[in-house]
């Protein structure tokens, strides 16, 4: 059976502001942490195939009138960084060209006793990272970041 759930790391290893690329059943997904919430992306920019996760983050701008702008914290784009066209890192769509989505994946917090019992039965796969916590006998206090290749329902963690 192939494995679905990974472990990205723990969640202070992902600040908010900060991305890490992982790899997980040969794909490259971009899980990012914006505002305290993750988010995960494949990293392929469906119009040209550009490394998309390594794309700027941006907020929507709202401009009802010259020289009267603001930001909308709420609504999130990852970039792509060969044309600068925006992915909502929601729902991966395109604002650019509505035809086009980039693919969310699900993204989860999760208690250690949760991960360990999940990676002792086989449920949940490991990707390689700087964390050993999960394969000692220790006593962990703290959540994990853990992907999910299933579709995104909302991407809010």
């Amino acid at each position: 059976m192939r494995t679905t759930r990974f472990v990205v790391g723990r969640v202070e290893e992902i600040p908010p502001g900060q991305r890490r690329i992982v790899e997980a059943n040969g794909r490259e997904i971009g899980v990012f942490n914006i505002g305290g919430r993750f988010y995960a992306m494949l990293n392929r920019c469906p119009h040209l195939g550009a490394p998309l996760c390594e794309g700027g983050v941006v907020n929507q701008i709202d401009s009802p009138v010259p020289g009267d702008v603001t930001l909308d914290a709420g609504q999130t784009f990852v970039t792509c960084p060969y044309h600068n066209w925006e992915f909502d890192v929601e729902n991966g769509r395109s604002y650019w060209n509505p035809r086009l989505r980039a693919r969310p994946f699900a993204v989860a917090l999760e208690g250690a006793d949760e991960v360990k019992a999940a990676l002792e039965s086989g449920e949940l796969g490991r990707i390689p990272g700087p964390y050993t916590a999960e394969t000692v006998d220790v006593t962990v206090e703290s959540d994990y970041i853990v992907l999910s290749l299933r579709p995104a329902r909302g991407g809010k963690s």
